[in-house]
C-alpha cells in the first residue's frame, strides 16, 4: 500500500512537471496596467500654508504646562482588612473520590 502511494506520488510530480514545462505564457503589450497609468494632480496653495499666524511662533505664545492632581492616601489603601488575603479566601475543597471508571479494567486495557 505504500509503495503504491509513492508510486502515484512521484507520477503526479512528474506529470505537474511536464505540464508546467510545456506551458508557453506570452504577455499582450497593448493593454497596460492601471498601476502604470496612475497620474499625480498638481500640487496647489492654501492659505493656511502661508499664514503667519500659524507659522511665526514667538515668546508671545502661551502653552499651558499640563499638571496633575496631587496624590493622596484613601481609606481602602490602609485598611488592614483590604490586604488580609487569608480572611478574605472562605472557600474550601471537597476530597478526591475514586470513581469506577478510573479503576475500570476494560478502558485502561487497550
Amino acid at each position: 500500500m505504500k509503495t503504491t502511494i509513492n508510486k502515484l506520488t512521484a507520477a503526479a510530480i512528474f506529470a505537474f512537471i511536464l505540464l508546467a514545462g510545456n506551458v508557453r505564457a506570452e504577455g499582450n503589450d497593448a493593454t497596460a496596467s492601471s498601476l502604470e497609468n496612475i497620474t499625480e494632480t498638481s500640487l496647489q496653495m492654501e492659505n493656511w500654508m502661508t499664514d503667519e499666524n500659524i507659522w511665526n511662533v514667538t515668546a508671545t505664545t502661551t502653552f499651558a504646562d499640563e499638571t496633575e492632581a496631587q496624590l493622596e492616601m484613601e481609606n481602602w489603601m490602609t485598611n488592614d482588612s483590604t490586604w488580609d488575603v487569608k480572611a478574605q479566601l472562605s472557600e474550601t475543597e471537597t476530597g478526591l473520590q475514586i470513581e469506577r471508571w478510573m479503576v475500570n479494567e476494560k478502558i485502561w486495557n487497550i
